[in-house]
């Protein structure tokens, strides 16, 4: 030992004994060298020799929604119709010049090799000169599942939770009665936090999407992924709330819906409906009314306030001529392939009035 720290001791000696012009080049060239010998990291952020190796393209039969392609990750995830046969699908796909895609070794034929989706597939992308890069691909039927999309709800719904403390489903907030009632009836339920950009992969198998709030904006991104649901095909329960601190819903324009102005008082004129039976009242606290029920065709009113109960469209807490007694608050849209089901009382819901809600619950859940 004395002699190994002797002779360090001496090599250190000598490089400080000679001017940094003389050993710094060589050191840097084999600093060079040693990078040059190292692992290359390709732009999918996998480390190996390998860097082209992606899928450009990746669809499938039955397949309702855009796939999603992340190379960050090397995962293809998408989603097919409820009832498709997962184990007998017919991928398309498309990867650069040279490679051939392979799982468990037997070469895949775009177009062409049937595969069982059953389970994740892993794909090995290969060149002859650069080995492979294994990819993940994922399917996911469509199923009666519950996505629950707070992710503009201004803190109605998540509140105390906020991006500083980030949003955790198990941990306390002001939605989760709510959402683990669902659960307990037999639903899976995920719900999504604030500050990512809504994207259709957030969507994959959830028949059921409840909208709980609206109050941070909706990107032109966001209102496309809602459109393709909608063509898709979904339940959708759309909570809002008064509109004094938020006048413009990007996705109840989307749907046709004018919401304005805050209410109180009860709901107690119900239309016949699977929502609305066995219905007496319904608490009605700081919601919002609908303005253009009678100018929307596809819109369905399901309830009422009461006769003296008023929309205060200036929020000035006085009933002025131009304001409407008994005002229509909830009901449905309707569309081809979706339902929507309407209210515009946010916090009122989170009570769980019954047997309102157990209706509700039976309806979105009525999914096919």
């Amino acid at each position: 030992m004395r002699k190994a720290i002797f002779h360090l001791r001496r090599q250190v000696h000598y490089f400080r004994s000679i001017p940094i012009s003389q050993w710094m080049a060589p050191m840097l060239l084999f600093i060079l060298l040693l990078a040059c010998h190292s692992e290359s990291v390709s732009p999918n952020g996998i480390t190996g020799n390998n860097p082209g190796a992606l899928f450009l393209t990746f669809s499938t039969n039955a397949q309702t929604l855009p796939t999603s392609v992340t190379s960050t990750s090397n995962q293809v995830k998408l989603e097919v119709d409820h009832g498709t046969d997962v184990t007998k699908l017919t991928p398309q796909f498309t990867i650069p010049a040279g490679y051939t895609a392979y799982i468990k070794n037997v070469a895949q034929v775009s177009g062409s090799t049937v595969v069982d989706f059953s389970k994740p597939v892993t794909y090995d992308l290969k060149d002859p000169a650069n080995g492979s890069t294994q990819w993940t691909v994922t399917v996911t039927p469509l199923g009666c599942r519950v996505v629950i999309d707070a992710s503009h709800d201004g803190g109605v719904w998540w509140y105390p939770q906020s991006e500083a403390t980030g949003f955790d489903a198990s941990a306390v907030h002001q939605g989760k009665a709510f959402a683990d009632m669902l659960r307990n009836k037999g639903l899976e339920v995920t719900e999504l936090g604030r500050g990512k950009e809504l994207t259709e992969e957030m969507f994959f198998g959830h028949f059921v999407v409840i909208r709980a709030g609206g109050f941070e904006a909706y990107t032109t991104k966001e209102l496309n992924v809602y459109t393709k649901l909608i063509d898709r095909g979904m339940n959708l329960v759309f909570f809002t709330d008064h509109k004094q601190y938020d006048p413009i819903d990007e996705l109840g324009d989307l749907l046709g819906l004018k919401m304005e102005g805050v209410a109180f008082g009860k709901v107690t004129t119900f239309g016949v409906h699977k929502i609305t039976a066995n219905l007496t009242t319904i608490d009605y606290n700081a919601g919002s009314i609908l303005t253009n029920g009678n100018q929307n065709p596809n819109i369905t009113i399901l309830g009422w306030l009461g006769p003296s109960d008023y929309g205060d469209l200036n929020f000035n807490n006085t009933k002025d001529t131009d304001e409407p007694l008994a005002p229509p608050v909830m009901g449905i849209v309707h569309y081809k392939k979706s339902q929507v089901f309407f209210i515009g009382d946010m916090n009122g819901i989170q009570v769980r009035p019954q047997p309102f809600i157990d209706n509700l619950i039976g309806w979105m859940g009525s999914c096919f």
